[in-house]
């Protein structure tokens, strides 16, 4: 018998606290497929992670491919006050000293 607390990974032997549940031994994979605690549900026997960026969407129960959002830099100009000299040119999420 495996145990669980609060959702983790299941193993065979708790730390003695509070909370524990049992939960049943992994199902054996199919060939092709592998096997994962996700919880809730519990173990999920889905296809392997497909090369390049893709998440495991679980309401979904299948992978889905990443978005990666990027934001096109904005710059920044920072002026000492009472003159017309740009100190410092940088880009959205850079550093700017002064």
């Amino acid at each position: 018998m495996l145990y669980s607390k609060l959702g983790s990974i299941p193993k065979p032997e708790t730390d003695g606290t509070e909370g524990w549940i049992e939960v049943p031994e992994a199902p054996a994979a199919p060939e092709g497929k592998e096997v994962v605690w996700w919880f809730p549900p519990g173990w999920v026997i889905r296809d392997p992670k497909p090369e390049g960026d893709w998440n495991w969407s679980q309401s979904e129960e299948k992978w889905v491919e990443a978005v990666v959002e990027t934001e096109a830099a904005a710059e920044t100009e920072v002026v000492v006050e009472g003159s017309e000299e740009i100190v410092a040119v940088g880009t959205a999420g850079s550093a700017i000293s002064v």
